[in-house]
């Protein structure tokens, strides 16, 4: 399942966001795709922490209360990897895209063919990633995951592994380090720290002589 999520505070444009996605999912069997839709920044950000993060953001740049460059800024740091594609009237903040890292960034008004084409890139993007999945027996049961969601795992008690991941899950997980690391290892992101740990090298910091500090 790709999960998308839509952000306007404008009724009007996010019907037509919705329903240019409508066309694309009817044109693309191929993809399981859920939406939701939200008229306000904070609001999302507040499903976000409360529910976890999408695959795909559709966000507009200007809206009441907050930029959309701005709840972009705030996905990053609560550590969201989603592919973001900015829907804006203006380039002025094309810069603030960039550093964000969005994938696209289209100005309004925009055609059916351009706004497919954006899907187009970030999907092909998603399914190069999701070859980098991962299914593993928990003790709440069989999970699936993106190893980029993965920010570190450590040993446990009694050859149990604890995996840590963006959404603020701690999963545990009954093999060798050095199984779980065999898993990991195809995603070429993750190092192994002593025989305990596997670091993903995207989340890192800093070294220090004796530390490593994870974003």
């Amino acid at each position: 399942m790709i999960r998308i999520a839509v952000c306007d505070d404008q009724k009007q444009e996010l019907d037509r966001t919705y329903s240019f996605l409508a066309t694309y999912i009817q044109e693309h069997p191929q993809y399981e795709i859920s939406i939701l839709s939200f008229s306000a920044p904070l609001e999302m950000l507040f499903y976000v922490e409360e529910h976890g993060g999408f695959d795909i953001y559709l966000l507009d740049v200007y809206m009441a209360g907050m930029l959309g460059t701005d709840a972009a800024r705030e996905l990053r740091q609560l550590g969201d990897k989603g592919e973001i594609i900015f829907l804006t009237t203006s380039r002025a903040h094309a810069i603030e895209a960039f550093e964000v890292d969005a994938a696209q960034y289209l100005t309004k008004p925009y055609t059916e063919g351009t706004f497919f084409a954006a899907l187009d890139k970030v999907l092909n993007r998603l399914n190069v990633e999701r070859r980098h999945m991962i299914t593993l027996k928990t003790s709440e049961g069989t999970v699936r995951l993106f190893t980029r969601n993965v920010i570190f795992t450590e040993s446990g008690r009694n050859n149990y592994q604890i995996l840590y991941t963006i959404q603020g899950e701690k999963m545990e997980v009954r093999m060798t380090a050095s199984d779980l690391f065999e898993l990991l290892s195809p995603a070429k992101s993750f190092v192994r720290c002593g025989a305990s740990i596997n670091l993903n090298l995207k989340f890192l910091f800093e070294f220090l002589i004796c530390t490593v500090r994870i974003s």
